[in-house]
């Protein structure tokens, strides 16, 4: 049973570093197989930020995937911006820029939706949509399908990703199951229409609030921890719950249950 902690919107520059310690031993305790960070690990993509989201990535205690965000650009230094934007990004955190990452009963596809050319809204691009298509049509019968962006590709009222309607044609032609992203700072799990021509599928959108910056937009900090039981055939379970930060720690807020059918997910009931 795969077992998915998905942080965002870190923002080190801007972030709360009395959450740092106690959001690390939460997730240690929780025990994940893989840590996904969809993107925004620092405010202002400056050296010094980037290091204290090495640092805190350093210290997870699982693989960690993690994808660019509008924040991990420079804003105003446009030169370095246009000629080298994910420059220290790739120094500090790694240089693939569209993670795959593979583990039993489990394969995860990042997207860099942030291209230099746009400011915050973001893009996918044909050969991106293709990167999903090929990795993903090569999952093994049964492994849970995941595509990570900062940007959310759906639900349509939060998404601004330009090119998204190719995106969710190739997740639908190849089985997504879940979609993970950020950019919103407050947590959502929705159930979402994935079409392409002769196919509708279902999968769950999940967008994360953000972990530990000060940016909560009114909101309090959270991360999920999706559980993937079973495999990902009619049977199958998805499992999300928000932890949110409180004055002692962590704790849970709500557990939602996803079932898994021929036709992707179906609906949500709460336990908590």
């Amino acid at each position: 049973m795969p077992v998915v902690v998905h942080l965002s919107d870190t923002h080190f520059g801007a972030h709360r570093p009395d959450l740092v310690e106690s959001l690390l031993a939460d997730v240690a305790a929780i025990g994940p197989d893989l840590v996904v960070v969809s993107g925004d690990l620092t405010q202002r993509a400056r050296p010094d930020q980037f290091e204290q989201a090495r640092a805190f990535i350093d210290r997870l205690p699982a693989p960690v995937l993690t994808i660019v965000g509008n924040h991990d650009l420079p804003l105003i230094d446009l030169p370095r911006r246009f000629l080298s934007g994910t420059r220290r990004y790739e120094r500090s955190i790694t240089h693939d820029l569209q993670p795959i990452v593979t583990l039993p009963d489990l394969m995860v596809v990042g997207l860099d939706t942030m291209p230099t050319w746009r400011w915050k809204a973001g893009h996918v691009s044909p050969r991106q949509v293709a990167t999903v298509r090929d990795a993903l049509a090569n999952a093994p019968h049964g492994a849970w399908r995941l595509v990570v962006t900062h940007h959310p590709v759906l639900p349509a009222h939060l998404s601004g990703l330009v090119g998204r309607d190719l995106l969710v044609e190739a997740c639908a032609d190849v089985d997504v199951a879940v979609l993970l992203s950020g950019h919103m700072h407050t947590p959502s799990a929705d159930v979402v229409d994935l079409h392409a021509p002769g196919i509708h599928r279902r999968a769950l959108a999940l967008v994360a609030g953000t972990a530990i910056s000060t940016r909560t937009r009114g909101t309090v900090n959270a991360y999920e921890v999706v559980h993937l039981e079973g495999a990902m055939v009619s049977g199958g379970r998805v499992t999300v719950q928000i932890r949110e930060a409180t004055s002692t720690g962590w704790s849970e807020r709500r557990t939602t249950h996803f079932g898994y059918a021929s036709g992707g997910v179906t609906g949500a009931s709460e336990s908590s």
